[in-house]
């Protein structure tokens, strides 16, 4: 599985594209040495921790995640991930589109809790990944994923007109930082400078760096820059090259989508679609 890649021997990271569920993405992981800088999924990042011990930050706050632990996180998002303990830690995510789990319980969900302890479901967890992992038709796949996810949002998750925290809403909801963020997606393939974002928050440059910080619990920077992986990794998934990636996410070239593709998600572009399956034919471009 590309341990190759990492300075640590027994490291891996391994997505997969499964053909039986549109808006759903498996993947898999053993990390020891590497570090996730701060970044984003578009839709929800439901996992189990099966050894080892994870430390992450989400919304603000240090979370530790042993195994046995359900990491429940909500679309769009930041966070980090790094090793706790010298073993690093073993875990398996399922990525899901909102609009997915919209058409599979009825309503938005919304999980309250980043990491909860609870070994049964998570060792349930890992047994229907595994299984859902090797399904060869749509019948088997569709079938355990819907059973587990169903334990998971019914346990953990709670309906919800939005998918942040009351906390969240209202920061996120104020006129100006709702601009700055529509700002950010609407020219993520433009040089963006700090007074342009300071503008459509109506604020002096410090001021905006702090507000934006205290608000999104990273700096502006850090949130542009996960938007530009994140917008390159749905890219790369609809069989974009990635030169073509790295220039509609605003990323000077395709070594700097490398860079920061890598330290995002744990893979370069090239492997991400190799083991989804959308690596464009030589000589193709999109």
């Amino acid at each position: 599985m590309m341990a190759g890649m990492f300075r640590h021997p027994s490291e891996f990271v391994t997505f997969k594209a499964t053909p039986h569920l549109p808006g759903v993405e498996m993947y898999s992981a053993h990390l020891v040495d590497h570090a996730f800088a701060p970044h984003v999924h578009d839709g929800y990042s439901l996992g189990a921790i099966e050894a080892g011990v994870e430390r992450f930050r989400y919304q603000g706050a240090d979370h530790l995640a042993p195994a046995g632990t359900l990491v429940l996180l909500n679309p769009d998002e930041l966070h980090t991930g790094q090793a706790e303990v010298d073993a690093g830690w073993t875990y398996q995510m399922l990525y899901i589109e909102p609009e997915t789990l919209r058409a599979m319980t009825g309503s938005d969900a919304f999980f309250p809790d980043a990491a909860t302890h609870d070994a049964a479901l998570a060792t349930a967890f890992r047994k229907t990944f595994r299984r859902m992992w090797s399904a060869s038709d749509d019948l088997a796949f569709v079938s355990d994923f819907t059973q587990l996810v169903d334990a998971i949002v019914t346990r953990y998750g709670r309906n919800a007109k939005a998918l942040r925290s009351p906390a969240a809403r209202e920061t996120r909801g104020t006129a100006g930082m709702r601009r700055v963020l529509d700002c950010i997606e609407a020219r993520l393939d433009e040089t963006l400078n700090v007074e342009t974002l300071a503008a459509e928050a109506d604020l002096s440059v410090f001021h905006f760096v702090r507000t934006f910080s205290a608000t999104f619990h990273v700096t502006p920077h850090q949130y542009l820059q996960a938007r530009r992986a994140a917008r390159a990794k749905s890219l790369l998934a609809q069989r974009a090259s990635p030169s073509d990636a790295a220039a509609a996410a605003g990323l000077t070239d395709q070594s700097h989508l490398n860079r920061w593709f890598k330290r995002t998600y744990g893979v370069t572009p090239a492997q991400y679609q190799q083991q989804i399956g959308t690596r464009p034919k030589p000589g193709t471009r999109r």
